[in-house]
């Protein structure tokens, strides 16, 4: 209501009320319903106000979210610019990176947070050589990549082909290439396991001399030590306690030692004892 509407109105309710105690009960009453309206018009006021802020907030959180949105998925602020791969031997680490990195298939470019972490975990698993692989997001432009390398007992011979074995019975082609001072493996390639879970077990001071395992059958592992002396080793049983038995044999310098039953072990060719 405007200024001359206000004194319009107060003019009319004049010459309307009535004289004496009625005109002031008229006009207290027109005060109080025009302070009404004052209070109604401000709150009305306060209220669009308050609608306004919220208004604006929403639209505020909704750009901010619509941003972060774009960096996140869409922006190269957070985009993949390398892949460090780590857990690799020195020997293995050039070729072993190259194929870590291609059994991944993370391209460079793609947004950090899209990268299928799991699918690419599982990839490079794949790989003989690897025994265990980790990965993870490392902000902003990083995956980085953990493995553990399997590492050879000995050395399967196959033909003129030379394969890494774990102590597990993994066949694997080392990224850095096989030790020439492993024990080499050959024979009937059913008894090969066995042969591996007879090197797994053999305590240092005696796998050092063994240079080549034979494995005639699951029961007939032969070991051939650096001086071509040769231990009838059986299977991989008691492997402790045959051991035991060995090193006590070894100072008599046999041509062949059989420990296969520890209890009664024999020897052949004995030359006597060291000096």
């Amino acid at each position: 209501m405007s200024f001359v509407d206000e004194r319009l109105t107060h003019a009319e309710d004049q010459e309307s009320v009535p004289a004496g105690r009625g005109r002031w009960l008229f006009r207290s009453f027109a005060q109080r319903r025009r302070r009404r309206t004052r209070v109604a018009d401000r709150w009305l006021a306060r209220e669009h106000r308050r609608r306004r802020f919220q208004v604006l907030v929403v639209g505020i959180s909704a750009l901010a979210l619509a941003g972060g949105v774009w960096v996140v998925w869409f922006s190269s602020w957070l985009a993949v610019s390398e892949v460090r791969v780590g857990g690799l031997s020195e020997l293995g680490a050039s070729v072993g990176r190259v194929q870590v990195e291609t059994a991944a298939a993370i391209k460079a470019g793609t947004p950090v947070i899209s990268v299928d972490t799991a699918a690419s975990r599982d990839r490079i698993a794949q790989l003989p050589w690897v025994e265990s692989v980790e990965i993870y997001r490392s902000w902003p432009n990083a995956i980085v990549v953990d493995v553990v390398e399997r590492t050879p007992v000995a050395v399967v011979e196959e033909g003129e082909v030379r394969r890494g074995v774990d102590a597990s019975g993994v066949l694997f082609d080392p990224p850095g290439g096989l030790w020439l001072t492993d024990p080499i493996i050959r024979g009937n390639e059913t008894a090969i396991p066995e042969a591996v879970a007879v090197v797994a077990t053999l305590p240092e001071d005696i796998e050092r001399r063994v240079r080549v395992v034979q494995a005639v059958s699951p029961d007939d592992i032969r070991l051939q030590l650096g001086n071509d002396s040769i231990v009838r080793w059986g299977n991989a049983d008691e492997g402790e306690f045959k051991a035991q038995v060995l090193l006590s044999l070894l100072p008599r310098r046999a041509q062949a030692y059989n420990v296969s039953a520890p209890e009664l072990p024999t020897t052949f060719g004995e030359k006597g004892q060291r000096d």
